[in-house]
């Protein structure tokens, strides 16, 4: 079977279970469930980006990006900068230094290969489309995930927000950091992209699931702005795969 097909299956099947079967009110969550989920939902994307750039290219960058995004998870927990103020529960994991889950090195990174790979197939690999369009995607992504997670549990922010929940400064904060981390993965494939190469629709198969599972979940729990951004999303992935060919 193609992989392309396989993937897509894949994603409809993910969408069904976070639909139907995935509960976070039950008061029976085991945190080993949702690390094992969030580190076996970023393979796809890992095993991808190896088999694009190489393992020495692929275990820099995997390695540059799960580091960077629990300092800055760490900083915000510790201060509210850049994402606002907020804390992590118990369900994904033992925390670092008593403020991030581990996983969270897991479950940034698949988002942001999905945005760099989204914006180099729609807006191309000049870095003065390329950031602004990968840091955009970024927010949108957050947009579904984030209600997701706090409706799930998995972490409460210290005060209302305008957007179920959450504060406005958190988009603003990933909007920051998605521009930084744009243009630190620029930096790092310039070489390919200089070389005519866009990168791989395969490296966004992890987002993909995600944003699956994740708008099934939605949907079920009538967030609809979330819904539509996600299933957004998925469209265009599922455009980038129809010029692709």
């Amino acid at each position: 079977m193609h992989p392309r097909r396989i993937m897509t299956i894949a994603a409809v099947a993910f969408f069904v279970v976070g639909l139907v079967f995935v509960r976070f009110d039950t008061g029976m969550e085991v945190p080993a469930v949702s690390t094992a989920f969030v580190v076996i939902l970023a393979l796809p994307s890992y095993v991808a980006l190896w088999r694009w750039l190489g393992a020495a290219k692929a275990f820099f960058i995997l390695l540059v990006f799960s580091i960077l995004p629990l300092l800055v998870e760490g900083l915000a927990v510790a201060t509210g900068f850049p994402y606002g103020s907020f804390s992590y529960a118990g369900t994904l994991g033992e925390p670092l230094f008593g403020l991030v889950p581990w996983t969270v090195s897991f479950a940034y990174l698949p988002m942001l290969l999905g945005a760099v790979t989204l914006a180099s197939r729609l807006v191309g690999t000049d870095w003065r489309r390329f950031i602004p369009a990968t840091a955009f995607l970024v927010v949108a992504i957050d947009l579904v995930i984030d209600p997701a997670a706090v409706h799930a549990g998995f972490w409460i922010w210290d005060g209302p927000g305008v957007y179920y929940g959450i504060p406005a400064v958190n988009f603003l904060g990933w909007a920051i950091t998605g521009t930084v981390y744009a243009g630190l993965f620029f930096l790092a494939v310039r070489g390919r992209f200089e070389q005519g190469e866009a990168i791989p629709l395969s490296v966004a198969g992890s987002m993909l699931l995600i944003l699956s599972f994740w708008s099934g979940y939605l949907l079920r729990e009538f967030l609809v702005i979330p819904v539509v951004v996600g299933l957004g999303l998925i469209g265009l992935i599922g455009y980038a795969y129809t010029k692709d060919g």
